[in-house]
């Protein structure tokens, strides 16, 4: 498989900032359709994914404008949904080591199937995403 950058690069591009402090519970949410990736096997051709990030900060909270550039680096990477997942996971929770974390990619139907993966604290995914 052939990667534009290493993992590393790619988490360099993630930047953090101090969680604001409060008594009251916080969730950050993140959702995007703008995420791409090579398919590693003979379709050869671009996978596009619906992105879901949502976490309960610690003492960081992830910056959007470089969560964007992260998500962009994928682009011409080529990469499974489920090593994509991952190494997301891993790269995020390394930035900002949250109290929990959950990522949901939703891959682009393709052959009449639709391949979903999750990571982490599924009890972060919101009352209308469980039901389905």
């Amino acid at each position: 498989m052939s990667q534009s950058s290493s993992s590393s690069e790619r988490s360099s591009l993630l930047d953090s900032f101090e969680a604001p402090e409060t008594s009251v519970a916080q969730v950050y949410t993140f959702e995007t359709d703008e995420v791409t990736a090579l398919c590693p096997f003979d379709f050869g051709g671009p996978d596009y994914y619906e992105f879901t990030l949502k976490y309960v900060p610690s003492e960081d909270c992830v910056e959007s404008k470089s969560l964007k550039k992260f998500l962009e680096s994928y682009r011409d990477v080529e990469i499974t949904a489920e090593g994509l997942g991952a190494e997301m996971y891993e790269e995020i929770t390394e930035t900002i080591s949250p109290k929990k974390m959950y990522i949901r990619l939703e891959q682009a139907r393709r052959g009449g199937i639709e391949e979903t993966v999750e990571f982490g604290d599924i009890e972060l995914k919101s009352a209308r995403e469980q039901v389905q």
